[in-house]
């Protein structure tokens, strides 16, 4: 069966690309992190289980099925991208982009995309997720599009077929600058990058909340080492299998608080800042690209109508990218009239932290290259 009929083409639409997730790229960070922190209490809860067994306490059996559900999810977490992920396919015409897992099929018009964003994979070379936005309108009435095409080899290749442009030579490399990798045709006109504290109010909430979390792990620690010399003075031995199990579960309970907590603190200062050091901003006389970190936002200029700037403490500015959609009639605000900005490591459509904006400003809103 041709491609026509199994996606139920229209009689005038053309095949420009087709292809599935590559099933030999590493699993998203996400996935197995979850699992890890499943898996780990569904072992605290079984050894509380045992620990109930052993001192012939109630309530053993419902700590026990706890723990059981708690590993199945954690398998679950661990074989769902398998499911998920491996069964999609996708597809780009003359008109559309389309997704599609079994019976389940999504489209949007290639020409209504607002921008797209590539997160590359980071220890598959070449490989990564490429995500089609159309983000209309902002207010009550929001609401967004988006395809996700996951584990694409060279997706930024595919993204210029979606753009409808001629593939350079260079694409595919994610250790390659995007300025090296530009359209046939395109130049660089500005290129800067953050220039302030490189930390938002999501990172120094996350931050506080980690050292918040890990205060508790300590508090709990010592209150478990408390326990633990009571009942050695009440008679406890050391080397028996009740004190055994409490200590493991105690331990491992107070691992796993004290490892969430370091981990909010770091994600929130360390590496925020890091990725921030890492983030780039460059526009050119066709697009607007943002890189931070291993991921890729490139806007057409076209698409842009206004931008608001929004002064920050340091003296900076935040300039919010106002993108249209064609046809849509109303306007994204990328998140301007939010109470709190996106979050940065989603590479929204603001170019975060910025002194010189005069200039930046006439060029953003100067008419782009056809």
């Amino acid at each position: 069966m041709t491609l026509e009929r199994a996606w139920r083409l229209l009689p005038s639409e053309t095949v420009l690309w087709h292809g599935r997730p590559v099933q030999s790229a590493a699993r998203d960070p996400v996935w197995w992190l979850g699992a890890v922190f499943l898996y780990s209490l569904a072992a605290i809860a079984a050894l509380f289980s045992s620990l109930l067994v052993v001192a012939k306490l109630p309530g053993a059996h419902q700590i026990g099925w706890m723990a059981a559900y708690l590993g199945l999810w954690a398998s679950a977490v661990v074989v769902a991208p398998r499911f998920l992920h491996d069964s999609c396919e996708y597809l780009v015409t003359d008109r559309r982009v389309m997704w599609r897992r079994g019976r389940l099929t999504r489209w949007m018009d290639r020409h209504a995309i607002s921008y797209g964003r590539i997160v590359w994979n980071r220890t598959t070379p070449g490989v990564g997720h490429l995500e089609l936005v159309r983000a209309t309108p902002f207010g009550p009435l929001q609401r967004r599009q988006r395809i996700k095409l996951l584990h694409v080899a060279a997706p930024d290749r595919v993204f210029a077929i979606v753009r409808g442009v001629d593939a350079s030579e260079h694409l595919g490399d994610a250790e390659l600058p995007v300025t090296d990798r530009l359209d046939i045709g395109e130049h660089v006109l500005w290129g800067a990058g953050p220039q302030g504290f490189m930390l938002g109010w999501r990172d120094i909430v996350t931050a506080v909340l980690g050292a918040f979390v890990l205060w508790l792990s300590v508090r709990y620690g010592g209150q478990a080492c408390g326990l633990l010399m009571d009942l050695e003075r009440l008679g406890l031995q050391v080397r028996s299998w009740t004190w055994l199990l409490l200590f493991l579960a105690t331990a491992l309970s107070f691992v796993v608080i004290a490892s969430a907590g370091a981990a909010l603190v770091w994600h929130g200062i360390f590496r925020a800042r890091a990725m921030g050091r890492e983030t780039e901003y460059v526009l050119t006389n066709r697009r607007v690209l943002i890189r931070r970190g291993r991921t890729e936002l490139s806007i057409d200029r076209r698409t842009i109508v206004d931008v608001a700037i929004v002064p920050v403490v340091d003296g900076s500015r935040h300039l919010y990218l106002i993108l249209d959609s064609p046809e849509a009639r109303a306007l994204s605000d990328s998140g301007a009239l939010l109470p709190l900005p996106p979050a940065r490591d989603l590479v929204p459509p603001v170019l975060y932290e910025l002194r010189d904006t005069e200039g930046l400003y006439e060029l953003l809103l100067a008419r782009a290259a056809a």
